[in-house]
């Protein structure tokens, strides 16, 4: 990887860092002014500052070593969703972001949902070349500097790619796309987070995951969503990716702030650890809900401390044993 870490000088890092300022008109139909925790919480947190239990900085510190970790070889992370609306793509945008933010080499968050999926709109990503441009182009052994003006730079250390712009089904995004394209760019990043579209059963998906490195299954923390991220695990353990089970993060996602029939994650956790997965939790957050382009100075606190948390998880598993 001669070019893994040559990296320009760029706009100042977007993620973690502040906010960037996407171009969609949507943008201008809501509100920007929600924070994922109300102001009383935000002053109360700050006041126990001080006053943080160590063991609560020593984990933010492992995982800050993780995510850091130096690779000789691009690592590719594919996130799943089982369910729509289960909070795949902000996930995927999450993680992006605290890789772009902490690591030091290059991180391209792709987005490969063929139904319009939202991590274009979750990092802002403008209207451009999608993937299936750089395939039709032929530009598998080009060297970054020939493949960069298809991708979206977001900030100092964050490229995007969409892998079908704006075509409902997918139209020129499938499997052969992904191999023919999507493989051959990752070799320029130290980190690749791929937002897939629902399911884990297409041939798309297929292509995607036999090449993953980690998995990231994002589903409800309800024992709907639990029982689906059981079932997929059950499949991908009977076929020819059942090395990716022990490679597989599930995030449980708090649907709403007052949320009823929430499994225990706890427990859930312990039950996939028999077959080699772990699980975490992403709880519901004001800001997030809204739907609209991520402002990371307007996350919540617990917000950026799952993300930062699924992104260390997720690089530790997509490492050589």
């Amino acid at each position: 990887m001669a070019e893994l870490d040559q990296d320009g000088p760029g706009r100042s890092p977007a993620p973690f860092g502040g906010p960037w300022r996407p171009e969609p008109a949507a943008e201008d139909l809501v509100r920007h002014d929600v924070h994922g925790d109300p102001l009383l919480r935000r002053l109360s947190r700050g006041a126990a500052r001080p006053f943080r239990a160590s063991q609560d900085v020593q984990a933010l510190a492992e995982h800050g070593r993780w995510i850091q970790h130096p690779v000789t070889t691009g690592r590719r992370i594919a996130v799943t969703g089982i369910r729509g609306g289960c909070g795949k793509s902000t996930v995927a945008a999450l993680i992006s972001a605290v890789f772009a933010r902490y690591r030091q080499d290059r991180v391209l968050a792709l987005d490969l949902d063929p139904e319009l999926g939202s991590l274009p709109l979750r990092l802002g990503i403008p209207a451009g070349h999608s993937l299936a441009d750089l395939a039709r182009a032929g530009l598998g052994t080009a060297s970054f500097a020939e493949v960069e003006p298809y991708l979206a730079r977001m900030g100092e250390r964050l490229w995007a790619l969409p892998g079908s712009q704006g075509a409902v089904g997918g139209a020129g995004l499938d499997a052969d796309v992904y191999r023919a394209a999507g493989l051959p760019l990752s070799r320029f990043f130290g980190v690749t987070v791929t937002d897939c579209g629902v399911g884990v059963h297409t041939p798309l998906h297929h292509g995607v995951l036999a090449a993953a490195h980690a998995q990231v299954l994002v589903t409800p923390a309800t024992p709907e969503g639990a029982a689906s991220a059981g079932r997929a695990l059950d499949y991908l353990a009977a076929g020819e990716l059942r090395h990716l089970v022990a490679r597989t993060v599930v995030v449980f996602t708090v649907p709403t702030p007052n949320a009823r029939r929430l499994i225990n994650v706890g427990q859930a956790r312990e039950i996939l650890r028999e077959v080699g997965a772990d699980a975490l939790v992403m709880n519901h957050d004001r800001h997030l809900a809204i739907g609209t382009t991520v402002d990371p100075s307007r996350l919540a606190y617990t917000t950026r401390v799952s993300a930062i948390a699924i992104a260390a998880a997720a690089l530790n598993r997509a490492l050589p044993a």
